[in-house]
């Protein structure tokens, strides 16, 4: 009882006044806030949702690509070493079990060129360019769905726009002098939140096909140099040329 009787009421009750007046501003506020960018994506209609599965379609081949399309996959280190030894070595028995065992583009390619080792060397050029066509494409075909995608999206963002300024100016004339700035402004900002969404799924999958492409070139080629060498190899009697 001491405790209550030593605590200043008057004080205490003008706290309590302060804090309670700074959660009903703060309550007040939050009402008044600023629409997000969920709030407004909510309300741009069926097309953002149509981006929104879009980015997510996208983004999933994109991890997929990030994943398999990785150097060390397609040209294992290990694996270009001891063929390049076995063709030196004049096994080439060898080597073609070794490109047998192993799916990575190299071992593929591989495999088909030491197949006609017996045929000459334009026999292994042959499938080795035949072979090594075919891988290429399926690797570029990865990255050309990206590029798909990153060009469709901004076009479905436009096309989100379009049907929301459309719907804005529809309202506008049927709402004659009752249409204000604000109302105006929120339904031009409805509409654009499509393009702006567009745009955010383009510009980082554009960015990510570009290095895809990048780097698969550069690995592609390391590829075509390692058969090449082999052809070189074998075709000269194991004898490795000096770069």
């Amino acid at each position: 009882m001491k405790m209550f009787a030593n605590i200043n009421w008057k004080r205490a009750s003008l706290l309590l006044c302060a804090i309670l007046a700074v959660t009903a501003t703060s309550v007040l506020a939050d009402e008044k806030r600023t629409p997000t960018f969920l709030d407004t994506a909510k309300e741009a209609g069926f097309m953002e949702y149509i981006l929104l599965l879009t980015s997510v379609a996208g983004f999933a081949l994109c991890l997929q690509a990030l994943v398999t399309l990785r150097a060390h996959l397609l040209r294992p280190p290990g694996l270009a070493a001891e063929l390049l030894n076995c063709c030196q070595e004049g096994n080439v028995e060898g080597a073609l079990a070794a490109a047998q065992g192993d799916p990575s583009f190299l071992g593929t390619v591989a495999y088909a060129t030491l197949s006609n080792a017996q045929l000459g060397k334009e026999s292994m050029e042959g499938a080795l360019t035949d072979v090594g066509e075919i891988e290429t494409h399926k690797i570029m075909n990865k990255i050309g769905i990206l590029n798909l995608i990153a060009a469709i999206a901004p076009m479905l963002g436009l096309t989100g726009t379009v049907v929301g300024m459309i719907q804005t100016f529809a309202t506008m004339s049927a709402g004659g002098a009752d249409i204000t700035a604000d109302k105006m402004a929120k339904g031009i900002s409805v509409a654009l939140i499509c393009t702006f969404t567009g745009l955010m799924i383009a510009i980082p999958l554009l960015v990510i096909a570009y290095l895809l492409k990048a780097n698969m070139t550069h690995v592609i080629y390391e590829i075509s140099n390692d058969c090449n060498e082999m052809i070189r190899i074998v075709t000269s009697g194991g004898e490795q040329q000096s770069a």
